[in-house]
C-alpha cells in the first residue's frame, strides 16, 4: 500500500515522506472527526454508514491496516486522505494538511477526542486470525456441515409459500437452517472426528475455553445459503437473518440487514470468507445471467432453468472477473445483467449494472441489460409471479355475461357456452346461472339471443385512454421511477413531470357502464402486464406511469402507485411522441 500516497508529515522544521500506514494516525481517526457511525466491527477493519450514498446501512469498509475505504453499495473508495478530501470538498493536499494540523500532537494542535477509533485498532489488531484454508479443503467442510444441520418448519413453509421452491429444489440449493447455540462446540468437534480440516475454514473460532466453535447464534439465525464457484467448490455461506439487523438510529422504512456472510473474521483463529461470488447452473452455458444475492440466483435458477452468477452488492464485484474468465474459457458467449429494477431510479445500482457490461466486454463477452415487468423489484420477484399468474388462470373461468360486458369475447361466442353446458361443463349448475345471467336477461334470451344482446349493450360502454411512462432513452436514471408518488413529491415535484414522460399508448376497452373508475384503471393495468399484446408500445403498467381516460366528460389523469392511483395534473403536450419499439420490457 506504501505506493498509494506517499507525502509529507508537514511539521515545522521537518520535512520527511511517509507512506499511508507510517503516518502517526489510522483512517479510524478520520472518520472519528468525520462523524461516522461504526456499524460492525471485523479483525482489520470496520463497517460504517457511507456518506455518500446517504444510506444507514453500513456498507462502506474501513480497512485500518491498509488505511482504505470502499462501499460495497455504491463503490466508491480510496485512501485515507481521499475519503477526507471528499467529504471536505478539498484537495487531497489540503486534506493532508488539514489532517496533519488536527490529528498530530507535536503540530501543536489540540488534541482530538478519537480514542474509541485507536481503541477499536487495538483491540482488533491483537486478535489472531487463522489463514483461509485451500478451496478444497473448505468445500469439504463445507458439505460435511451442511449434511450435519436441517431445515425447521418455520424455514421450509418459507421457501415453499413466499420463494415457490419446491422440496427438491431446496434440497438441490443446499438450503438448511443455522444451528442453535448449544451446538457451537458439538459441530466442530464432529467434523474434526470424521478428519475434516476445522481451521481456517469461515464461521469456525476458538472459543473462550481453547475450543472449537462454529459461529452460530441466536442473533445471527436464519437460513444458511451456500455460496459456490464456477468449478462447483462452496467458498462459503450467507445468511438470511430470520430478524434483520436494524439500528435504532436507522430510517424507520429500512429494513435493516438482512444477509449476512457466515464468517468468523472477528474472532481468535477466525477467518473471514470475504465476499466470493455465486455460482448456480450449467458452467458451460452460452449465456449466464448476473444479479445480486445467492439466494435470488438460486431461487431463479429454479424458475428459469438458466445458469446464474450472483454478486453481493450492486459494485461489489471483487472475483467477478475471474469467474468471468473462467466461463469465457468454457465457452460462455454473452453476460446478461439482471440487476434489481431500482436500477432505473438509483445511480448506485446503474453504476454497478454499467460496471459488468464493461468487464464481461473486457472479458471477450458480450452483454444485454434484462428488464421486466417493474411491478416486480427482482427477477425473482417477476418469475414467481409469473408462475402464480399461470397457476391462477388454470382455476379461473369467468362466464359468458363477465366476458362480453368486458369486451373479451363476442356475443357469437354464446353459442359455445352453450354448447359447453350440454356437454357437461358446470356439472350441477342451471345454465342461467353458467352463463351469469339475471331472470330478466335469461327470459330474453328464452325467446331469442336479439333480445338478449340488446339487454346486454345497454349494461356496457366505450372507454378510451393513454398511457404514458417514464423515458429513460436519455440514459439518466430517475428518482421516482416505479415507486410510489411519495417518491415523486420528496424529489420536489408537485405533479409528474410531463417531459420526462413519452406516450406510449392509446386505445379504447369495452367496459360495464356501471364501473367505477378505479376499476377501469385497474383493468387498463391489469391489460397491459406481462403479456403484452401486439402493436403495444411500453412496458408493463407499474407505479410512476400515468394513465388518462377521456370521454364526453373531459380528461382525467392518474399516477399509478403500487396499490392505488392518485388524481394528477399533467401536461401531454411536453411529453414526447409515441415511440417505435418497447421501452425495455425485454423478457429474454
Amino acid at each position: 500500500m506504501k505506493s498509494l500516497c506517499r507525502g509529507t508529515y508537514g511539521f515545522p522544521g521537518r520535512k520527511e515522506v511517509c507512506s499511508l500506514d507510517e503516518y502517526p494516525f489510522t483512517i479510524l481517526d478520520i472518520a472519528a472527526l468525520l462523524h461516522l457511525p461504526i456499524r460492525r466491527e471485523l479483525t482489520d477493519s470496520v463497517y460504517v454508514d457511507c456518506p455518500f450514498c446517504q444510506k444507514r446501512k453500513g456498507k462502506m469498509n474501513l480497512n485500518f491496516r491498509k488505511n482504505i475505504w470502499r462501499c460495497n453499495r455504491c463503490g466508491e473508495g480510496g485512501h485515507m486522505f481521499q475519503l477526507y478530501a471528499r467529504m471536505r470538498d478539498l484537495s487531497v493536499s489540503e486534506a493532508k494538511l488539514e489532517l496533519i494540523d488536527r490529528l498530530c500532537d507535536d503540530a501543536g494542535a489540540e488534541p482530538i477526542q478519537h480514542a474509541p477509533a485507536r481503541a477499536i485498532k487495538s483491540e482488533k489488531a491483537s486478535v489472531e486470525q487463522s489463514p483461509l484454508a485451500s478451496p478444497e479443503e473448505i468445500d469439504k467442510t463445507m458439505r460435511a456441515l451442511l449434511e450435519l444441520l436441517s431445515l425447521t418448519e418455520v424455514h421450509r413453509k418459507h421457501l415453499q409459500n413466499e420463494r415457490g421452491l419446491a422440496d427438491e429444489q431446496i434440497a438441490y440449493l443446499g438450503l438448511k437452517s443455522t444451528a442453535s447455540y448449544k451446538q457451537c462446540y458439538h459441530i466442530p468437534q464432529k467434523l474434526a472426528a470424521q478428519g475434516y480440516r476445522i481451521e481456517g475454514v469461515p464461521g469456525f473460532y476458538v472459543g473462550k475455553n481453547g475450543r472449537w466453535m462454529v459461529n452460530f447464534g441466536t442473533r445471527t439465525a436464519g437460513i444458511l445459503i451456500p455460496v459456490r464457484s464456477v468449478d462447483g467448490l462452496i467458498r462459503g455461506a450467507q445468511i438470511r437473518l430470520d430478524i434483520p439487523f436494524k439500528d435504532d438510529e436507522d430510517d424507520p422504512e429500512d429494513e435493516g440487514t438482512k444477509y449476512i456472510w457466515f464468517s468468523s473474521a472477528s474472532k481468535y483463529k477466525g477467518t473471514s470468507s470475504g465476499s466470493p461470488v455465486n455460482f448456480i447452473g450449467d458452467p458451460h452455458s452460452r449465456v449466464v445471467y448476473v444479479t445480486e444475492g445467492a439466494l435470488k440466483a438460486g431461487i431463479t435458477h429454479c424458475l428459469m432453468n438458466r445458469a446464474f452468477l450472483s454478486i453481493q452488492g450492486a459494485n461489489n464485484l471483487g472475483g467477478l472477473k475471474e469467474a468471468f474468465i473462467q466461463l469465457y474459457k468454457n465457452g460462455t458467449e454473452e453476460i446478461v445483467e439482471a440487476h434489481d429494477m431500482d436500477k432505473f431510479c438509483n445511480d448506485a445500482v446503474a453504476l454497478g449494472a454499467a460496471k459488468i457490461h464493461l468487464l464481461s466486454r473486457e472479458c471477450g463477452m458480450t452483454c444485454r441489460q434484462l428488464t421486466w415487468n417493474p411491478n416486480y423489484k427482482g427477477i425473482d420477484n417477476w418469475q414467481l409471479a409469473l408462475k402464480r399468474k399461470a397457476e391462477k388462470r388454470k382455476g379461473e373461468q369467468q362466464n359468458f355475461k363477465e366476458q362480453y360486458l368486458t369486451g373479451q369475447c363476442e356475443f357469437a361466442q354464446l353459442r359455445g357456452y352453450v354448447e359447453a353446458w350440454h356437454d357437461g361443463a358446470g356439472p350441477g349448475e342451471p345454465l342461467d346461472g353458467f352463463l351469469g345471467l339475471n331472470a330478466q336477461e335469461y327470459a330474453a334470451y328464452r325467446r331469442s339471443d336479439r333480445e338478449l344482446q340488446v339487454l346486454l349493450d345497454g349494461q356496457r360502454r366505450t372507454q378510451s385512454y393513454r398511457i404514458y411512462q417514464l423515458d429513460f432513452s436519455d440514459g439518466r436514471t430517475k428518482p421516482f421511477a416505479f415507486q410510489d408518488i411519495e417518491a415523486l413529491y420528496k424529489e420536489g415535484h408537485q405533479q409528474p413531470p410531463a417531459a420526462e414522460y413519452c406516450l406510449v399508448h392509446e386505445g379504447r376497452m369495452i367496459i360495464p357502464a356501471v364501473q367505477m373508475e378505479f376499476e377501469v384503471l385497474r383493468r387498463v393495468s391489469e391489460a397491459f402486464n406481462d403479456n403484452l399484446p401486439a402493436g403495444y408500445h411500453g412496458r408493463s403498467v407499474a407505479p410512476s406511469d400515468v394513465i388518462e381516460l377521456f370521454d364526453g366528460d373531459g380528461r382525467r389523469y392518474y399516477y399509478r402507485n403500487r396499490e392505488n392511483f392518485t388524481k394528477v395534473r399533467f401536461s401531454p403536450a411536453l411529453a414526447r411522441s409515441l415511440l417505435k419499439g418497447r421501452l425495455g420490457d425485454g423478457n429474454g
